[in-house]
């Protein structure tokens, strides 16, 4: 029963503004675990055959749209192709891991996995990346994949084979993240994609080593725990308030919008129903199995997104495999009803 209790509250997440309510916001990151807790109890008592497991049913069918969040059922995606279908990728590169403080050798070894990547993957008309710090990395990435057109603000990136028409930053105030976005002419007509990168937790060291040594009967456990909590209570507000940003700026778009980015945030979040919000979600449309975009120790988080007006057509969305950063890059397939020539 506190298992169910704590399930419901974490559906109450999305809906509660962090910067008054922060404790939702944590359960809504435990989701995962809460759902599998309770799989586990729906087996358990199936298995004792005991009635008890239709609570644990009910409890995962009050809130079946953020299960669909974390579990995609579409197996056989569309036909993807098209003459004139958007592929855009999204890719949190973190810097490549210090890419230019790195030897020649070293170097040398991720461009040629970046290369390989692409040589299998292609190249996305539209290609987002965050944490972009270092013109080496970013440049390794135009030369790899071609493109001629890209802005570039605070280490987040809009690289297109698409003219800019137009293209800005957003104001996030004093600190190190940044939404960019740009109005592109496709051959359907313009398009505005925004390439964002919210706060980020800065928890990583910390809750890979309590998920890796931590003992609860140690007292440095609890201290790593009580500044995990801290820290995340601190960031969980300052996203909710980019995002706001974010949804002011783009509810005034002339244009249809692709919105993505590494959100810092899973989908049973505030931050997530704010900004997918009149939006879809490409996991949601065509994503299949359980997604992961975070390749650190904590499992089962899907932080980075694609979302995009309900004008397009999501055709098809996959995790991309390729290890230069704590992030799995989101590709995705769209294709844009033509508009009186706009």
């Amino acid at each position: 029963m506190l298992l169910i209790l704590a399930t419901l509250l974490a559906y109450l997440a999305p809906h509660a503004n962090p910067a008054k309510i922060w404790q939702l916001s944590f359960l809504g990151l435990a989701y995962p675990f809460l759902l599998v807790g309770n799989i586990g109890f729906i087996i358990f008592w199936a298995v004792k055959r005991k009635p008890y497991f239709l609570f644990s049913i009910g409890c995962i069918l009050v809130g079946f749209g953020y299960f669909t969040s974390f579990f995609g059922w579409h197996f056989f995606s569309g036909k993807t192709g098209g003459k004139d279908d958007i592929k855009l990728m999204t890719y949190n590169i973190a810097g490549f891991r210090k890419f230019e403080a790195e030897s020649k050798d070293k170097q040398q070894l991720k461009t040629a996995i970046l290369e390989k990547f692409a040589q299998e993957n292609g190249q996305p008309d539209i290609l987002c990346i965050q944490e972009g710090s270092g013109d080496q990395a970013v440049e390794v990435i135009r030369k790899t994949f071609g493109y001629s057109h890209y802005f570039k603000k605070k280490g987040t990136v809009i690289f297109s084979k698409y003219p800019f028409v137009n293209q800005d930053m957003l104001p996030f105030g004093n600190t190190g993240n940044s939404c960019v976005w740009a109005d592109l002419k496709t051959p359907k007509g313009i398009v505005r994609v925004y390439c964002a990168h919210l706060q980020s937790n800065w928890l990583t060291y910390t809750a890979n080593k309590i998920a890796t040594k931590g003992d609860l009967r140690e007292k440095q456990t609890w201290k790593d725990i009580r500044y995990v909590m801290r820290q995340y209570k601190n960031a969980v507000a300052i996203r909710a308030g980019q995002a706001q940003v974010i949804k002011d700026h783009l509810s005034k778009s002339p244009y249809p919008v692709i919105l993505c980015g590494d959100f810092n945030d899973p989908p049973v979040s505030y931050v997530h129903r704010l900004l997918s919000e009149g939006l879809q979600d490409s996991f949601c449309e065509k994503g299949s199995g359980v997604s992961f975009t975070f390749a650190g120790k904590l499992p089962a988080l899907r932080i980075d997104y694609v979302l995009c007006s309900k004008i397009f057509q999501v055709k098809s969305h996959r995790v991309g495999d390729v290890e230069l950063s704590d992030h799995f890059p989101v590709l995705v397939s769209l294709e844009l009803e033509a508009r009186g020539g706009r």
